[in-house]
Protein backbone atom coordinates (compact mmCIF):
# COMPACT_ATOMS: atom_id res chain seq x y z
CA UNK A 1 0.00 0.00 0.00
CA UNK A 2 1.58 3.21 -1.08
CA UNK A 3 -1.20 5.35 0.31
CA UNK A 4 -0.40 6.19 3.96
CA UNK A 5 -4.04 7.01 4.68
CA UNK A 6 -5.20 3.63 3.41
CA UNK A 7 -2.44 1.86 5.32
CA UNK A 8 -3.47 3.69 8.52
CA UNK A 9 -7.09 2.72 7.96
CA UNK A 10 -6.24 -0.96 7.47
CA UNK A 11 -3.95 -0.92 10.52
CA UNK A 12 -6.71 0.71 12.58
CA UNK A 13 -9.18 -1.96 11.47
CA UNK A 14 -6.62 -4.61 12.43
CA UNK A 15 -6.28 -3.09 15.90
CA UNK A 16 -10.06 -2.85 16.32
CA UNK A 17 -10.41 -6.50 15.35
CA UNK A 18 -7.79 -7.38 17.93
CA UNK A 19 -9.59 -5.41 20.64
CA UNK A 20 -12.90 -7.09 19.81
CA UNK A 21 -11.38 -10.57 19.74
CA UNK A 22 -9.18 -10.22 22.82
CA UNK A 23 -12.03 -8.52 24.69
CA UNK A 24 -14.20 -11.59 24.11
CA UNK A 25 -11.36 -13.89 25.21
CA UNK A 26 -10.86 -11.82 28.37
CA UNK A 27 -14.56 -12.02 29.27
CA UNK A 28 -14.69 -15.79 28.80
CA UNK A 29 -11.36 -16.28 30.60
CA UNK A 30 -12.52 -14.20 33.57
CA UNK A 31 -15.67 -16.31 33.68
CA UNK A 32 -13.54 -19.48 33.62
CA UNK A 33 -11.63 -18.09 36.61
CA UNK A 34 -14.90 -17.32 38.40
CA UNK A 35 -14.08 -13.62 38.57
CA UNK A 36 -17.18 -12.46 36.68
CA UNK A 37 -20.72 -13.78 36.23
CA UNK A 38 -20.25 -16.83 38.49
CA UNK A 39 -23.97 -17.64 38.33
CA UNK A 40 -23.92 -18.06 34.52
CA UNK A 41 -22.64 -21.19 32.80
CA UNK A 42 -19.37 -20.78 30.89
CA UNK A 43 -20.99 -22.17 27.75
CA UNK A 44 -23.67 -19.45 27.86
CA UNK A 45 -21.12 -16.66 28.23
CA UNK A 46 -19.11 -18.17 25.38
CA UNK A 47 -22.17 -18.28 23.13
CA UNK A 48 -23.00 -14.67 23.89
CA UNK A 49 -19.56 -13.37 22.85
CA UNK A 50 -19.23 -15.72 19.88
CA UNK A 51 -20.01 -13.06 17.27
CA UNK A 52 -17.42 -10.68 18.73
CA UNK A 53 -14.88 -13.48 18.67
CA UNK A 54 -15.61 -14.44 15.07
CA UNK A 55 -15.81 -10.87 13.75
CA UNK A 56 -12.62 -9.86 15.56
CA UNK A 57 -10.68 -12.89 14.39
CA UNK A 58 -11.99 -12.54 10.83
CA UNK A 59 -11.08 -8.87 10.74
CA UNK A 60 -7.55 -9.62 11.91
CA UNK A 61 -7.09 -12.39 9.34
CA UNK A 62 -8.20 -10.11 6.53
CA UNK A 63 -6.29 -7.01 7.58
CA UNK A 64 -3.16 -8.72 8.99
CA UNK A 65 -1.73 -9.71 5.60
CA UNK A 66 -2.63 -6.27 4.23
CA UNK A 67 -0.58 -4.66 7.01
CA UNK A 68 2.27 -7.14 6.47
CA UNK A 69 2.68 -6.96 2.68
CA UNK A 70 3.96 -3.37 2.30
CA UNK A 71 6.92 -4.06 4.59
CA UNK A 72 7.19 -7.83 4.29
CA UNK A 73 10.97 -7.93 3.83
CA UNK A 74 11.56 -5.73 6.87
CA UNK A 75 9.17 -7.71 9.05
CA UNK A 76 10.28 -11.13 7.88
CA UNK A 77 13.75 -10.45 9.26
CA UNK A 78 12.35 -8.91 12.46
CA UNK A 79 12.77 -11.15 15.56
CA UNK A 80 9.53 -10.07 17.30
CA UNK A 81 7.59 -10.73 14.09
CA UNK A 82 8.83 -14.31 13.99
CA UNK A 83 7.98 -14.76 17.66
CA UNK A 84 4.54 -13.24 17.05
CA UNK A 85 3.81 -15.68 14.23
CA UNK A 86 4.93 -18.61 16.39
CA UNK A 87 2.83 -17.50 19.36
CA UNK A 88 -0.10 -16.82 17.00
CA UNK A 89 0.08 -20.37 15.69
CA UNK A 90 0.20 -21.76 19.23
CA UNK A 91 -2.70 -19.51 20.30
CA UNK A 92 -4.85 -20.58 17.34
CA UNK A 93 -4.22 -24.28 17.92
CA UNK A 94 -4.96 -23.85 21.64
CA UNK A 95 -8.06 -21.76 20.96
CA UNK A 96 -9.64 -24.21 18.52
CA UNK A 97 -8.82 -27.29 20.60
CA UNK A 98 -8.54 -26.96 24.38
CA UNK A 99 -10.16 -23.53 24.85
CA UNK A 100 -13.11 -24.43 22.66
CA UNK A 101 -13.65 -27.78 24.40
CA UNK A 102 -13.51 -26.29 27.89
CA UNK A 103 -15.74 -23.32 27.09
CA UNK A 104 -18.44 -25.21 25.22
CA UNK A 105 -19.00 -27.71 28.01
CA UNK A 106 -19.74 -26.93 31.61
CA UNK A 107 -18.19 -30.16 32.91
CA UNK A 108 -14.55 -29.13 33.28
CA UNK A 109 -13.13 -28.95 36.78
CA UNK A 110 -11.91 -25.74 38.38
CA UNK A 111 -8.22 -26.51 37.79
CA UNK A 112 -8.77 -27.20 34.08
CA UNK A 113 -10.83 -24.01 33.75
CA UNK A 114 -8.20 -21.92 35.53
CA UNK A 115 -5.31 -23.33 33.49
CA UNK A 116 -7.25 -22.83 30.26
CA UNK A 117 -8.08 -19.22 31.14
CA UNK A 118 -4.54 -18.29 32.13
CA UNK A 119 -2.97 -19.96 29.11
CA UNK A 120 -5.46 -18.30 26.73
CA UNK A 121 -4.71 -14.89 28.21
CA UNK A 122 -0.94 -15.42 28.09
CA UNK A 123 -1.01 -16.61 24.48
CA UNK A 124 -3.32 -13.93 23.08
CA UNK A 125 -1.72 -11.09 24.99
CA UNK A 126 1.65 -12.48 23.87
CA UNK A 127 0.52 -12.12 20.25
CA UNK A 128 -0.47 -8.51 20.92
CA UNK A 129 2.70 -7.65 22.80
CA UNK A 130 4.88 -9.09 20.07
CA UNK A 131 2.88 -7.09 17.54
CA UNK A 132 3.72 -3.91 19.42
CA UNK A 133 7.41 -4.86 19.64
CA UNK A 134 7.59 -5.30 15.86
CA UNK A 135 7.21 -1.57 15.37
CA UNK A 136 9.79 -0.50 17.96
CA UNK A 137 12.60 -2.99 17.41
Amino acid sequence: MRNPTLYSLVDTLHQLGMVLFVGAIVVVSLRLLGAVMPQRPVSEVTRQVRWGTMIGLGTMFITGPLVFVPESVRWYTNGPFRVKMTVLLLALVFHFTVFRRVTQRDQSGPLMRACTAVLALVLWFGVGWMGRLITVL
